[in-house]
């Protein structure tokens, strides 16, 4: 169950409408005497809240019916053991919080990523949701972002949208979740991939990551017939950590 619970909090990290047309233009930006700039971008209003009509009421599943609470100081462990795979990703002060509950969502900062000498530092306050049996969704609320250029940087690139430097962001943070997943099950000689395990996919027209659970790794440690397959029916998050419900099916 532990190392479930692993699987599940880094995927309940990562994680929006149809963004502004505001750009990100990072071409005023000069290696020789622009060193770094503040930008702060807005999702709009989602059109629905999802989380209401997918939720289910579970009373179709009998057996295991548990309550894992994962704290955030588990989940930054899931973003070092990320950072130590994905070496565009760094903690910056390791003495400091990762994730943490932002009023009525999370938050994650306190990370730095080395796009081809382009850093980013970004702060992304997100409202993930249960979006259906196995399946969370993380929706980008906001996204702050502090961006600088490194002296070997000779031009500036072109110019950047908003939506593009998100792209970029979770296309680190979901290959940094997908090499901790593949090194965490080499080294238990699990025949699974990352994928295998959670699949990601990012919607950038919507600023929301998908997650789609498998339980396919519980048979490596409950045996066969034991009890049915364990799924994710439910998640909520609190001040100390995120709350999963986990079940089994008939």
């Amino acid at each position: 169950m532990k190392k479930l619970t692993f699987l599940i909090a880094i995927a309940a990290l990562l994680g929006a409408g149809t963004a502004y047309a505001q750009q990100f233009d990072l071409s005023e930006l000069d290696a020789g005497d622009v060193r770094a700039a503040q930008y702060d971008f807005r999702a709009p209003a989602p059109l629905a809240d999802v989380s209401e009509k997918a939720a289910q009421t579970g009373s179709d599943l009998l057996g295991l019916d548990v309550n894992v609470r994962v704290p955030y100081k588990l989940m930054k462990n899931a973003v070092t053991a990320m950072a130590a795979t994905e070496s565009r990703l760094t903690i910056i002060d390791r003495n400091a919080a990762v994730v943490f509950k932002y009023g009525e969502f999370l938050r994650i900062s306190n990370l730095k990523i080395d796009q081809g000498g382009i850093i980013i530092i970004p702060t992304l306050t997100l409202k993930p949701y249960f979006n259906g049996t196995d399946r969370l969704a993380v929706r980008v609320q906001r996204i702050q972002l502090h961006a600088s250029m490194e002296p070997s940087v000779k031009a500036a690139p072109p110019q950047i949208d908003q939506e593009q430097i998100m792209v970029q962001v979770m296309d680190v943070l979901i290959k940094g979740v997908y090499s901790a997943l593949d090194a965490k099950l080499k080294a238990k000689n699990i025949p699974l991939r990352a994928q295998d395990v959670v699949a990601l996919r990012y919607d950038k027209a919507a600023w929301t990551l998908h997650a789609q659970l498998s339980s396919r790794i519980m048979g490596h440690f409950i045996p066969a017939g034991l009890i049915g397959d364990l799924h994710l029916t439910g998640f909520s998050f609190s001040d100390s950590g995120l709350a999963i419900k986990l079940q089994t099916a008939n």
